[in-house]
């Protein structure tokens, strides 16, 4: 008797701990046109279960911006074409992710703001299926370690489509990047981008590099106002597979100490005359003097002084 009970107990024990856990996990609506509150849910479960798993399904027209603070395993979906438009006056990412972890934003229009969606602070984003314009600075925005998975979306009319920067990554499959006036993509300061049959074209610029990489598998850079790619200051871009055409510059420009590999590429009809323009750079630096080291580099006499900062 006394060994039932034990047995008993114990799986009582497993069966309350197992729902604790299920209990952990929301499932939560929210419709906008009926004046619900994105901001109070979201609030609710970063109190309640920020480490998720939670979900969040979204109907109608919001208005907002909307921060998302230190939490894991959370998605943000429309199965009914949800619309999330900016009330900052462009001053605010309309979707602000930072320090959290398995972020999933599906299905929604994005409407301005100065970032359509922030991803920052080591986050992983997931945006799958998304339309997300402008006006405003950049589409999407990932910074600071995060990396962001982009499948399927639309990224269109804003300054610079995505804009990844400080050791960030963003693999992107399928997305549309079109009317941008600067550039679809930028990728500086250690960062990569990643592209597999994704479309860059009808923009200023198709790819700017800087001091980052660039790998392309498939898709077409095309239609662009200036140049298709500008892989500069030691970069290095891989090409396998892309069509890179009818651009009113060159189709890649390759200079400062940067690297290019075509593996496999159609890279035609271009409109500046060059399709591939190598311009050799050497190293470049000013005022090296006052590092009061031994060097090599050699600098012209300059009449301007660099101004200290105060």
């Amino acid at each position: 008797m006394r060994q039932n009970l034990k047995f008993f107990a114990l799986f009582l024990l497993v069966a309350m701990g197992a729902a604790s856990r299920c209990a952990q996990a929301a499932n939560l609506t929210v419709n906008c046109d009926r004046h619900e509150s994105l901001h109070k849910a979201l609030r609710l479960l970063a109190t309640s279960n920020p480490q998720g798993p939670n979900k969040i399904t979204v109907l109608g027209d919001c208005k907002g911006n909307f921060v998302i603070q230190s939490m894991d395993r959370l998605t943000l979906i429309t199965n009914k074409g949800a619309s999330i438009t900016d009330r900052s006056n462009g001053n605010l990412a309309v979707l602000d992710i930072e320090d959290s972890h398995s972020v999933t934003v599906q299905g929604f229009t994005i409407n301005g703001g100065a970032q359509g969606i922030l991803c920052s602070t080591a986050s992983v984003c997931y945006l799958t299926g998304n339309t997300i314009q402008g006006p405003g600075h950049f589409g999407v925005n990932v910074l600071r370690g995060s990396r962001a998975f982009l499948e399927s979306n639309v990224i269109q009319n804003w300054g610079r489509g995505a804009f990844i920067d400080r050791s960030a990554e963003v693999f992107s499959s399928n997305d549309v990047f079109q009317g941008n006036g600067g550039s679809a993509i930028v990728v500086l300061n250690r960062s990569y981008f990643e592209s597999l049959n994704s479309s860059l074209d009808n923009n200023g610029l198709g790819i700017e590099a800087g001091g980052s990489g660039v790998f392309l598998g498939g898709g077409t850079i095309s239609g662009n106002s200036s140049d298709g790619i500008r892989v500069l200051a030691a970069s290095e871009a891989i090409f396998s597979g892309p069509t890179i055409t009818a651009n009113g510059g060159v189709g890649v420009q390759v200079l400062d100490g940067s690297f290019a590999a075509f593996l496999a590429a159609s890279i035609t009809g271009n409109l500046s005359g060059l399709d591939v323009d190598c311009e050799p750079q050497f190293p470049m630096t000013r005022f090296v003097d006052r590092t009061g080291g031994i060097t090599n580099c050699v600098e012209p006499a300059s009449k301007s002084q660099l101004k200290d900062l105060k």
